[in-house]
């Protein structure tokens, strides 16, 4: 049975691919910005797709850019639409398709499903949705709650599965406290696997402070930023 995933912008539906493998188009992308270092941001929602265009237009060196979602109903359609020059995100920011049109221009920013990706990642920036299920009386009082982190937990999997052994990882996405050190064990677990060193990553945590609205950008770009790491060379 075909799979479709609706652009929520457009209504137009893109038919979802039986065959996931993205591998030529990531080398052919990489190809065209050799020299530069790779940025891999991991989900395209509205922190991610934001976050991938302005490490695509850094102040201060060019990097390649590869903003990673999953080939699902829900995203598939980000990643299309991104390629395709038209940009999943609305805001009242004009910087935001100023932003994207550069990296338009500069060839530097592409949008895949395929974990292959973070195989050629220097920094992997996690954007990935991570929501708190709440129960409340009929008065809004707050009377328990919970964090599933089963997803978050796959998709650092998904990182340790494919990455360089010496590659930075950023988690951006709110999580409970000592979910960091949870991020490091996969980490660790994945490359053993794989016979590589479980010591030469970088890991640190940087909570996303977006303040949509007219002052997007600059929100992820310019405000100061709270992080913490692992250790000190994640930390430099």
């Amino acid at each position: 049975m075909k799979k479709i995933s609706t652009n929520l912008m457009t209504g137009f539906e893109y038919e979802i691919p039986l065959d996931l493998n993205d591998r030529n188009d990531i080398d052919d992308f990489l190809e065209k910005n050799t020299g530069k270092k790779v940025i891999v941001v991991q989900g395209l929602g509205f922190v991610g797709a934001v976050m991938s265009i302005v490490c695509a237009n850094a102040l201060t060196e060019e990097y390649a850019v590869i903003g990673i979602d999953l080939p699902s109903p829900e995203s598939y359609w980000k990643i299309r639409s991104i390629n395709e020059g038209n940009f999943p995100v609305i805001s009242s920011d004009l910087k935001v398709e100023e932003f994207f049109q550069n990296s338009i221009n500069k060839n530097n920013f592409y949008a895949t499903y395929d974990p292959y990706a973070y195989s050629k990642a220097d920094f992997i920036i996690v954007d990935i949705n991570l929501d708190v299920q709440k129960q409340s009386t009929e008065l809004n009082e707050l009377t328990s709650y919970n964090v599933d982190i089963t997803n978050f937990k796959l998709a650092l999997s998904s990182i340790g599965k494919n990455c360089k052994e010496d590659v930075c990882v950023l988690i951006e996405t709110t999580v409970p406290p000592g979910t960091t050190k949870i991020a490091a064990t996969i980490l660790e677990d994945e490359l053993a696997l794989r016979g590589l060193l479980t010591n030469s990553f970088s890991l640190g945590h940087s909570y996303e402070r977006v303040m949509p609205g007219p002052n997007y950008i600059d929100s992820i770009q310019n405000f100061y930023r709270v992080f913490s790491a692992i250790d000190k060379k994640s930390e430099d």
